[in-house]
């Protein structure tokens, strides 16, 4: 049996249901982040088709959220990119580069990545990503909450995880930022590598600070 999920059970905060859309399908969306708490809550819209469900958290590479894809009536994950690299043309070229090598990942040990857009130029124009809702906790909060993984499950963990970024590898993709917290672990104890590409390019910004 797989007792790795043991590890996960009762660490995945389900948030709280939420008011379905209305007949028109639009919702407020806030202009602008502040710095007491997430830009969007809970009902937002971002671009007209993802519904905010809860916020999951905030990194160098923006703010993530989970939400639900009105179009497809699916759970996704949001990553609301720095204002700065809309704003830049060739940084956000990169960007689409990176995602669009991502998306040909195909592996169910690799978070997938779904597409990439931009908000509306009145709401901030910045970019998203779409991707994979993985319903679990990264290894990073995994650790700090048991103190280390058992050593025949981080074996399985370790093995899962190489076989992720050789599927990456496959197709000439480099992650470039593999630690705990780039590391999820579903409620089964599957491992999912997430944030492949960008990593490079959020290392460029905070040199140009």
């Amino acid at each position: 049996p797989d007792q790795t999920a043991d590890l996960t059970a009762g660490a995945t905060s389900r948030p709280p249901s939420h008011t379905p859309p209305d007949d028109s399908g639009s919702a407020p969306t806030r202009p602008a982040r502040t710095k007491e708490g997430p830009r969007f809550s809970p009902g937002d819209l971002i671009g007209n088709r993802y519904r905010v469900v809860a916020f999951l958290g905030r990194g160098g590479m923006g703010e993530v959220y989970r939400a639900d894809d009105l179009e497809l009536a699916q759970s996704v994950a949001i990553k609301m990119l720095p204002a700065r690299i809309a704003a830049d043309p060739a940084l956000a070229e990169r960007v689409r580069t990176e995602v669009r090598m991502a998306r040909g990942i195909t592996h169910r040990n690799v978070c997938r990545i779904h597409d990439i857009a931009r908000l509306p130029t009145d709401e901030g124009g910045e970019l998203f990503i779409s991707m994979e809702y993985v319903d679990g906790e990264d290894l990073a909060t995994l650790l700090r909450r048991i103190g280390k993984l058992p050593q025949d499950k981080a074996i399985d963990v370790a093995r899962q995880l190489c076989a992720a970024l050789a599927a990456a590898h496959d197709q000439g993709v480099i992650h470039r930022d593999l630690k705990p917290a780039n590391i999820m672990l579903d409620g089964r104890g599957n491992v999912r590598l997430t944030d492949f590409g960008i990593a490079a390019i959020d290392d460029e910004l905070d040199q140009s600070d």
